[in-house]
């Protein structure tokens, strides 16, 4: 069974093996994030995740100029050599997904992350990434025009006799507009 089920039926599926060195706030904390979201860790705000046991001795306001325990070697925002490297193995894949179009669409690794999304929406907006600000270039996606651009199109294209300037003049003629904006026919 995978992980990700594992979690969610932690109900069943949550026991700590006797050879698992485990301290009681480590034990504890575990628990309290994989429970109902009314008892869970962290609803009320990160206070409280923080104020755990197990994070006694954590200078929070100074995390950022400490020194880290394990500094990562990346060549690259896309840089995937640190983490753990699983064999694609079509046993792990359902059925389901083993005929059918997804059999064409999805890998084994795939068939893992169905129905996650990420976005890491401060690597996308930043154009000083290398790639990002090409990438956006090179979208061919085409974007929605918003409606203040929808009206202004259709006003640009209105007759040049309509100075109002307002989405009153978009209306069709049969409807006749009063100058306090009040129909007085329909």
């Amino acid at each position: 069974m995978s992980t990700c089920r594992k979690i969610v039926n932690w109900r069943t599926h949550l026991k700590f093996p006797d050879e698992a060195k485990l301290s009681p706030e480590a034990n504890d904390l575990i628990r309290r994030l994989l429970c109902n979201v009314e008892q869970r860790l962290g609803t009320k705000g990160a206070h409280e995740i923080k104020a755990h046991p197990w994070f006694v001795g954590v200078e929070w306001d100074k995390l950022y100029q400490m020194k880290a325990a394990f500094i990562p070697e990346v060549n690259d925002e896309l840089d995937t050599q640190n983490f753990e490297k699983f064999d694609e193995v079509d046993k792990q894949m359902p059925t389901a997904m083993k005929s059918g179009p997804w059999r064409k669409m999805l890998s084994s690794k795939d068939v893992n992350f169905v129905g996650y999304t990420y976005k890491n929406f401060e690597i996308v907006n930043d154009n000083e990434v290398p790639g990002i600000a090409d990438l956006r270039k090179k979208s061919t996606k085409p974007k929605r025009p918003t409606v203040k651009a929808l009206f202004r199109e259709e006003a640009d294209s209105c007759s040049a006799q309509s100075t109002q300037g307002s989405f009153l003049n978009l209306l069709p003629p049969q409807l006749e507009v009063s100058k306090r904006g009040e129909s007085e026919s329909l």
